[in-house]
């Protein structure tokens, strides 16, 4: 269970840290169809980023925000659902991820062993996540057998409400 005593910048977690980077990074690059995406996805990022690096929940909530609004813009500009279930899921696993270890380094410190604890966490988002996006999208090709506004927005709703089970 020995890890490195590595740390982000203000002490986040490292593998929670680099996780939800990495995750809100992809989200980003898949999102940006558009300048409008693009613009929104970077901002989110580099909110991210100064979150985790100042251990500022407000900073990484904003930036989680902003990744989640263009998850929802990339998918009003006709984005397809399979991309934005994608993208909506890489920015679930960033902002679960990101904020359990922001509350890890609060609550025990970045100098702790805890990758264990970050690695249990982030598989089962992982694959909670997995199950109901899967789930969700047999639903939305059997009912629908095409792609539609509709089967969009619930797509998406069903991603929080998948964020309120973690």
């Amino acid at each position: 269970m020995r890890r490195s005593r590595d740390a982000l910048p203000g002490g986040v977690p490292t593998p929670s840290g680099v996780l939800s980077l990495a995750a809100a990074t992809a989200g980003v690059v898949v999102v940006a169809v558009s300048p409008y995406t693009l613009a929104a996805g970077v901002l989110g990022l580099t909110l991210v980023a100064v979150g985790l690096g100042r251990r500022s929940g407000r900073a990484f909530s904003a930036g989680a925000a902003c990744l989640f609004a263009a998850v929802v813009v990339a998918g009003a500009l006709g984005m397809a659902p399979s991309f934005v279930l994608l993208a909506a899921s890489l920015v679930a696993v960033s902002w679960s991820v990101g904020r359990n270890g922001l509350t890890i380094a609060a609550e025990v410190g970045a100098d702790t062993p805890t990758l264990r604890v970050e690695a249990v966490h982030a598989v089962g988002t992982v694959a909670l996540l997995a199950v109901g996006a899967s789930v969700g999208f047999g639903v939305f090709l059997v009912a629908t057998g095409g792609h539609s506004a509709l089967a969009l927005v619930a797509l998406l709703v069903g991603v929080v409400a998948l964020l309120v089970g973690l």
